[in-house]
């Protein structure tokens, strides 16, 4: 109940956030909650260590075992505590980001909201419940992304990463159903990797949420939206992705590593995946010149890191994972804050257009000084531990996929170190900037500096979180134990020396970066490049050119033709399936008595002398004999119900036709031969598929008629003894009403036609 409690919290602070007036304590005030969340969630760590974690769920929709469940494991609490406490964090820094703006309460209420959704992501334990908050995440960054919605890079980078996200979305959605069906429980924490291996769905389960989670933490080829939402303000940036939105993926993949690990394909795919956007974030962000975009771009690489790792699967990889995850969320989200603040206090954050602002804002070089030694990862700070792991689990591996982890990790260490190198330009050289540069205030300072703080007293002190929160991590990760013990200083080794060497020419590159790129940017820029963005334009402005030509050609605004295409449509499908099936018909005719033959022919009669007649009153009438006749049919078949429902129906018709057609011009022509005989063919494929398809179900059943359960169970559960009546009141009660709102819309429809029609609307 708890975590229930504490969701609910988070949501609830929402409307107050809107309501609050503007003032300085705003953001404080606020941060409260998601401290409180924060101090409550470490108090469940010990039983996360101990291995019995908090758990709460109460039933959704019984009928198809879907519960509304959270579970607090070692890998929930690790997100959850990173969610909650930068959280909180943002919430201050963004109330002093935001002073003197419209909005500012706008924004930290959408804060909190996407924080309830990312929390309901992480300790969520059944997948129903994991994807509803999944896509409430990316609803709500949406409306971050786009806050300054008068901005058009704004609405576009929001519109991109929504689409990129949300199609993702889709394809979650459909591998989680399927790993739910194969697994044969919705509940993750009940889920066997043996049951899901040998599952003939689990190849496509895996296939579906890979794409989900590549899609939500930017792997490439869908990374090209995170460096876009770059267009959102600085605390949406910190927080979305440095510690929550784009760790979604990442927290997807460990979650079910245990279930889907043993799935053929899951590790190389991941593990590539990993490996390639580890090395094209880092690549491209040694290009950029704004300092948030380079952040962008290494956060790319840090993703495909975590990935990679979570690929490898083994104890030390996953440990790994871990501990990069913690340091990356630590210096990525002091940088980011950082960068706002550069902004905030000169007007720029161009490299190119800064320098010497280490004098004039001492605070915030020190903050980004810390990150960037985080970003390194060499020194005394938490990351450092974490590349170490991660270089000594690549050479642990061994094989193709350990040197290939290896390369990747020098390579992309080494870019990572002059991207490092760049974002420090700003603070030397001669004072520049668009103005006069001044300090951030208290707000803007305290975030960055707690944050490189906890980086470097974690890497100082690493046993305070080894057992406690670091190893039931991974172990949820790995599905079993794992030991962990975490030291800064493991002497000379190998994993010591590539890091040292990674580090020596990454702080080589990034000296000299404007030389090293000069070749490369144009190839990036070059307009046959196949980049991210540019394939993702072709595909959006490619959907709306075909839209736009779907529209002219099937909108026609011509009645008949939608009519016989929706009626072709309906036969060449039926028919597929029909022939696909191959099965007998029912040919048991019977002998109709002479009352039913007549009913028969009343009702061929009136069909054919509707299309014969000139007149349209003649063919009305001979319409309402069709209605008529249907009705004795009913009837004579034990319906009486329907018998009268279809009268009552039938004489308002032909009234209402009546009415209308007596006021058309008189028929003259019946219209060309070609075009009647196109109506009649449709018109006969309609009937003669309609009789097959009725041949096949009657010759073709499997099960009892789900007529003798409504004849049984009418009057002992639903107390009635008119079985149609009740099937149409109780057993098909939405039916029914959702039939009612439909005629009741037409009513409204026509009423308003009427009113306009009299001028007085």
């Amino acid at each position: 109940m708890g975590l229930a409690l504490a969701l609910a919290g988070v949501f609830g602070t929402v409307p107050v956030a809107a309501a609050l007036p503007g003032r300085w304590w705003r953001g404080a005030a606020l941060a409260l909650v998601p401290a409180a969340v924060f101090v409550y969630l470490l108090t469940l760590l010990e039983r996360a260590r101990d291995g019995d974690p908090l758990a709460w769920s109460i039933e959704w929709v019984p009928a198809l075992g879907i519960s509304l469940a959270f579970r607090a494991d070692g890998l929930a609490l690790l997100f959850g505590l990173l969610i909650a406490g930068i959280g909180a964090l943002v919430l201050v820094y963004a109330e002093a980001y935001m002073a003197g703006k419209a909005g500012a309460g706008r924004l930290e209420a959408t804060l909190l909201a996407f924080m309830g959704a990312m929390l309901g992501v992480v300790f969520a334990d059944d997948v129903v419940t994991l994807f509803v908050a999944w896509e409430l995440t990316s609803i709500t960054s949406f409306l971050l992304i786009s806050f300054e919605q008068e901005k058009l890079k704004a609405r576009k980078a929001a519109v991109q990463a929504l689409l990129v996200t949300g199609a993702g979305g889709l394809a979650l959605l459909a591998g989680l159903v399927m790993l739910g069906q194969a697994a044969g429980t919705y509940r993750i924490s009940e889920m066997q990797p043996e049951a899901v291996a040998a599952s003939s769905l689990a190849t496509g389960a895996m296939v579906l949420v890979l794409l989900g989670a590549f899609t939500k933490s930017a792997q490439v080829p869908f990374h090209f939206w995170l460096p876009g939402a770059m267009a959102a303000p600085t605390p949406v940036s910190a927080y979305l992705h440095s510690a929550t939105m784009v760790k979604a993926g990442v927290y997807l993949l460990a979650r079910l590593n245990p279930v889907l690990g043993e799935v053929d394909g899951w590790r190389p795919a991941v593990t590539a995946a990993g490996a390639v956007t580890l090395a094209v974030g880092a690549f491209v962000a040694l290009h950029e010149e704004d300092l948030k975009r380079i952040l962008a771009y290494t956060t790319v690489g840090a993703l495909g890191l975590l990935t990679m790792l979570i690929g490898l699967g083994t104890e030390l990889a996953l440990k790994a994972a871990m501990v990069f995850l913690l340091g990356h969320a630590l210096y990525k989200g002091a940088l980011f804050m950082a960068a706002g603040t550069i902004d905030h206090g000169t007007g720029t954050r161009m490299v190119g257009a800064l320098g010497g602002l280490r004098r004039a804002m001492p605070w915030t070089f020190a903050a980004s000084a810390a990150g960037v030694v985080g970003l390194a990862g060499f020194g005394p700070v938490l990351s450092f531990i974490g590349k170490e792991a991660a270089l000594e689990a690549g050479l642990e591996e061994g094989g193709a996929a350990g040197i290939w982890a290896v390369a990747a990790l020098v390579f992309s260490g080494a870019l990572f170190t002059a991207a490092g190198v760049v974002v420090l330009r700003p603070f030397f050289g001669a004072e520049r900037a668009p103005h006069a540069p001044h300090e951030g205030s208290a707000g803007l300072l305290a975030g960055p500096l707690v944050l490189g703080a906890l980086s470097i007293g974690l890497a100082l002190a690493p046993g305070a979180i080894e057992g406690r929160l670091i190893a039931p991590a991974a172990a949820a990760a790995a599905g079993e134990p794992v030991k962990v013990s975490l030291k800064l200083w493991h002497g000379f080794n190998t994993a010591l020396g590539l890091s040292a060497v990674s580090v020596a020419t990454g702080v080589g590159a990034g000296l000299a970066a404007r030389r090293l790129t000069g070749p490369t940017a144009p190839l990036l820029g070059a307009p046959w490049f196949p980049s991210g963005p540019k394939v993702y334009d072709w595909l959006y402005y490619g959907m709306q050119r075909a839209a736009r030509f779907h529209t002219v050609w099937m909108q026609r605004g011509y009645l008949r033709g939608y009519i016989g295409a929706v009626l072709l449509a309906s036969v060449a499908l039926v028919a597929a399936a029909l022939v696909r099936w191959g099965g007998p018909l029912e040919r048991k005719w019977t002998e109709p008595a002479f009352y039913e033959a007549v009913a028969a022919a009343t009702v061929i009669a009136g069909a054919t002398a509707a299309i014969v007649h000139m007149s349209r009153l003649a063919a009305v009438t001979a319409l309402g004999a069709v209605g008529f006749g249907v009705a004795i049919v009913y009837a004579l078949f034990g319906g009486p119900d329907l018998a009268l429902t279809q009268i009552v129906m039938e004489t308002l018709s032909v009234m209402l036709f009546v009415l209308v057609f007596y006021r058309l011009p008189k028929l003259v022509e019946r219209g060309p031969l070609p075009r009647r005989l196109r109506d009649g063919a449709i018109a006969l494929a309609v009937g003669v598929t309609m009789s097959v398809l009725v041949l096949a179900s009657l010759g073709h059943r499997e099960g009892e008629p789900i007529s003798r359960y409504f004849g049984e169970t009418s009057y002992v559960e639903a107390f009635g003894r008119n079985v149609v009546n009740v099937i149409l009141v109780d057993f098909r009660a939405l039916d029914t009403l959702g039939e009612i709102v439909v005629l009741g819309t037409a009513a409204l429809g026509v009423y308003a036609l009427l009113r306009v029609r009299r001028g007085q609307g």
